[in-house]
């Protein structure tokens, strides 16, 4: 009897499907939707009517829950930014991020453009 029983313990290991392989044809499909995620992610960020118009509801947004905070976007450094403004005299208050530090931005971005993709 015990032959019997180790016998049909090896047929039953050699003809049972293996479930090893399940796991990484998951983690490759999961990394497909990922990158394809992330390219439309890039092509949204880099649409400036897209960008555009995320500026503008998120300022309906704000006017809805009566907040001195409003939103924009900079075209030099491609990049958002936050206004915090005094209600009674419109006069902002703060920046995020600082004039200072968005105009150094742009600056880099023109100088690594010079250095790089100057034809020589």
């Amino acid at each position: 009897m015990d032959i019997f029983s180790a016998t049909s313990k090896q047929v039953e290991a050699a003809t049972s499907p293996k479930v090893e392989n399940s796991a990484p044809t998951r983690q490759v499909e999961q990394t497909a939707d990922t990158n394809k995620v992330n390219e439309q992610a890039k092509k949204e960020e880099t649409d400036p009517k897209a960008l555009s118009e995320t500026v503008n509801e998120l300022n309906k947004q704000m006017d809805i829950l009566n907040t001195n905070i409003t939103f924009g976007y900079n075209d030099k450094i491609n990049q958002m930014f936050i206004n915090v403004i005094e209600k009674s005299t419109g006069k902002v208050i703060r920046k995020f991020p600082t004039e200072e530090a968005m105009s150094l931005s742009a600056k880099m971005k023109e100088i690594v453009g010079i250095i790089f993709d100057k034809k020589g």
